[in-house]
């Protein structure tokens, strides 16, 4: 076993996960201003890929 490269190799999952985690969460904050502006449900789900039922709970 390579120790240190399984170290690196966790910690680079971490941060990755905490990365995509963050970026989620950006997604559903600019989804929920563009539809609080008035742009379309439909036209969100299109952009984003978040289904309808999704978005509407936001």
């Amino acid at each position: 076993m390579n120790e240190p490269k399984l170290i690196l190799a966790a910690q680079r999952y971490e941060d990755a996960e905490e990365a995509r985690e963050a970026a989620a969460e950006d997604l559903r904050a600019e989804s929920a201003a563009a539809l609080a502006h008035g742009t379309a449900e439909k036209q969100v789900a299109e952009i984003t890929g978040i289904p309808l039922e999704d978005l509407r709970q936001l």
